[in-house]
């Protein structure tokens, strides 16, 4: 069974590498991005249509890698970063939220203020539990209303928040899914009830990205699995977005999902020639002839030499 593809995805998910996540951030922050997010993971969007929640619902204050999740620092940076998303500010020993910001729900009063956070997160498994970590986000967007949003005693301006964190792995490796989490109410004793809105204050939202994009039915997951880990270059991605999602790319656009791209193919090529590497030490170990390690690894006779080299040394 051949493991080559998820060898190469292991090495581009674990990378460190800032100019991708930088690039990857701004382009998730474009409102036509962000509408297919608010469409899948939210109640309050899922009878409109992408391009109304894009043109009509998303605020236009887009806060990236911007505000500090730390208490007593997230109002305290007011530094907005609108439309024209050309830099990343960095503090360094403060963790801020990917991306941040407020979408509209229209009623017939008055219209409903969501605060929302996107997080990208490499793996679903980072040492603890992500969904912990989602929790406490939700609880910092929550405090962080206070003079903001509401003094006391008007608690009844709280707005609802939600975090949704996409992963670019998923718990089950192949399968791709969304999973909610949210307040409900329980009646213990009798039957005493109030008004969802009242309660239902903050949801954190998982989204899976599994490995393989064959059996993904579900139109946002499908769309994160084109962006994310399918083996596309820039052009290519370019053009499904456009004809089976209808995302128009901006010029920005292009230009991060092209750094995107570049990145993940280099990264790939250099999983491939690990493998191949890996594979001619053990050929050499067993004393294969140099030209047969050759014809399989597609390495040079010279490269051959060097790793057999370092293996006596």
């Amino acid at each position: 069974m051949d493991n080559s593809n998820d060898n190469v995805d292991s090495i581009f998910l674990d990378d460190e590498n800032a100019t991708y996540d930088a690039a990857a951030k701004f382009f998730l922050a474009n409102k036509s991005i962000l509408a297919w997010i608010l469409k899948y993971c939210t109640s309050e969007f899922k009878d409109y249509s992408i391009k109304d929640i894009a043109e009509k619902y998303i605020g236009n204050h887009i806060e990236v890698s911007i505000i500090p999740i730390e208490p007593d620092k997230t109002n305290a940076v007011r530094k907005i970063i609108g439309e024209n998303l050309e830099y990343k500010t960095v503090t360094e020993g403060t963790t801020t939220f990917d991306i941040r910001f407020s979408a509209y729900v229209p009623t017939t009063d008055e219209s409903i203020k969501l605060i929302i956070n996107i997080e990208a997160q490499k793996k679903h498994n980072p040492g603890y539990p992500l969904i912990k970590r989602g929790i406490f986000h939700c609880s910092r967007l929550l405090s962080s209303q206070y003079n903001t949003e509401f003094v006391e005693p008007h608690f009844e301006k709280i707005k609802k928040v939600y975090s949704i964190w996409l992963c670019m792995t998923s718990p089950e490796s192949k399968i791709s899914g969304i999973t909610q989490y949210k307040m409900n109410e329980y009646n213990i004793v009798g039957k005493i009830y109030d008004e969802e809105k009242n309660y239902d204050l903050l949801q954190v939202i998982m989204v899976y990205i599994g490995d393989t994009g064959k059996k993904i039915k579900h139109r946002l997951l499908k769309m994160l699995y084109l962006l994310f880990r399918a083996k596309l270059n820039s052009v290519q991605k370019e053009t499904k977005l456009k004809d089976e999602f209808d995302v128009e790319l901006t010029s920005k656009m292009k230009k991060e999902l092209n750094i995107m791209c570049n990145l993940s193919e280099g990264i790939a090529e250099e999983a491939e020639i690990k493998k191949a590497e890996e594979i001619a030490i053990k050929m050499v170990r067993k004393d294969i002839p140099l030209k047969d390690i050759q014809e399989l690894t597609d390495l040079s006779i010279e490269r051959i030499k060097q790793l057999a080299s370092s293996i006596k040394q």
